[in-house]
């Protein structure tokens, strides 16, 4: 079963969809174990574009960057070519998500360069001078 494109971007939808033969790209950065054993699969995830799913019907996969931890912020999907883009299914993405916000909520704070003053700090020429400023 075909499923029809989105209204905007459908011609990189398409693209995407026929580099990735209609098949979710996941190949285990979701956390799950796609199986290569299983079915002779390729070690991808089972689903593909129209498959029917119980409790939540037809599956749409997503295009979304192939590396979305250095584009997804600074670039749109529909700014980069159809090569550096995969689908995902849903399921696959959401997990893929995740896991990226978990492991920059790990990540030390960053300074702001904006707010950041150690660089304006200047030592008071005495005692008397840096009482004033700590008023």
């Amino acid at each position: 079963m075909t499923v029809r494109p989105p209204i905007v971007g459908a011609a990189l939808w398409t693209a995407v969809m026929k580099n990735a033969g209609d098949r979710c790209e996941c190949q285990g950065a979701c956390g799950k174990k796609h199986d290569a054993d299983r079915k002779r699969r390729q070690g991808r995830c089972d689903h593909y574009n129209g498959q029917h799913v119980s409790k939540k019907g037809e599956l749409v996969l997503i295009a979304t960057p192939r590396d979305p931890i250095n584009e997804g912020d600074f670039v749109t999907a529909s700014q980069l070519p159809p090569r550096r883009l995969a689908a995902m299914c849903p399921e696959c993405y959401d997990a893929v998500r995740r896991k990226i916000k978990a492991a920059v909520k790990k990540l030390p704070p960053q300074e702001d360069g904006l707010f950041a003053a150690d660089e304006f700090y200047v030592d008071p020429a005495s005692t008397k001078q840096a009482d004033v400023g700590a008023a």
